[in-house]
């Protein structure tokens, strides 16, 4: 298990709010903003839940106490959504007015197919109340043409990824091709309608291609990409004059966020498996 955290340690910050605090003073450094996410999914009782919310008030209060630039980012499922999105929407807004008296953005990650739409709608109930309000949306899934075009009319940000989770075809396109087409397909939505987005990729063709529709559409946008990943490119798109966000996650609740990280990047596994043998 030593091994493991060791090698979960690439994208990962640590297990205690002062580790994400670390990986966040050192992104800044380097001229890129924190996107801060507390880990835990999933929860069906309202003690995690109630003890999450507590978890992301200090960590607001944390980021303004050290001056961190930067944002935090909340899991549906951790907040609750799985017991009654009502319940989950009211856990959200402490953080929600934590979050405004700063002026930071207040994310919402994407989760499984099964939360999609209620997701979306806590994100429109939140947005009512605050205009710094963003939810991230999978290219992978087959409805999000739909659901990007409801959240630019409704003025909410967007970040834009790939798609982490395991779905059926039926709601996702299977083949990378197709996932990579749709994510282009959506990136020229953005950049023709949207304001104030994330294009949330480590790949190098969609990447460029969001530099291409820069020079065509001056909108203001950020590059945001996980810790631990594709580093030098990150500081490349900062001396070039371009806004990035690393997104950092942290806690002891690591293991489903690492899992779906070695499922996206298999060529990792390698890496790990050799780490063992190393020691």
């Amino acid at each position: 298990m030593g091994l493991l955290t060791r090698f979960a340690s690439q994208w990962v910050a640590g297990e205690t709010l002062e580790d994400a605090l670390r990986v966040a003073r050192d992104a800044n450094r380097r001229g890129i903003d924190a996107l801060v996410n507390h880990l835990g999914e999933h929860y069906h009782e309202k003690g995690p839940v109630e003890a999450t919310t507590r978890e992301y008030l200090r960590l607001v209060s944390a980021m303004r106490d050290q001056g961190i630039r930067g944002h935090v980012s909340l899991k549906p499922t951790q907040f609750g959504v799985l017991i009654e999105r009502s319940y989950a929407l009211a856990q959200m807004l402490p953080v929600l007015d934590a979050t405004k008296a700063d002026g930071r953005v207040l994310w919402l990650d994407m989760e499984g197919s099964i939360t999609t739409d209620d997701t979306i709608r806590i994100g429109e109930d939140l947005r009512t109340r605050y205009e710094r309000v963003g939810v991230c949306l999978q290219a992978n899934l087959r409805r999000t043409a739909d659901d990007l075009s409801r959240l630019l009319d409704r003025d909410i940000r967007v970040r834009l990824v790939k798609g982490a989770y395991k779905e059926s075809p039926d709601i996702a396109f299977p083949p990378r091709a197709e996932i990579d087409r749709a994510y282009l397909d959506h990136l020229e939505t953005l950049f023709e309608r949207a304001h104030d987005f994330q294009v949330a990729s480590h790949d190098g063709r969609l990447i460029e291609r969001a530099l291409e529709l820069a020079r065509e559409h001056p909108t203001p946008f950020e590059f945001a990409m996980l810790q631990g990943v594709r580093d030098p490119l990150k500081d490349e798109l900062v001396k070039a004059g371009h806004r990035v966000a690393e997104y950092i996650p942290y806690g002891p609740n690591w293991l489903p966020y690492f899992t779906r990280r070695l499922r996206e990047r298999p060529r990792n596994i390698v890496t790990m498996v050799r780490s063992f043998v190393s020691g």
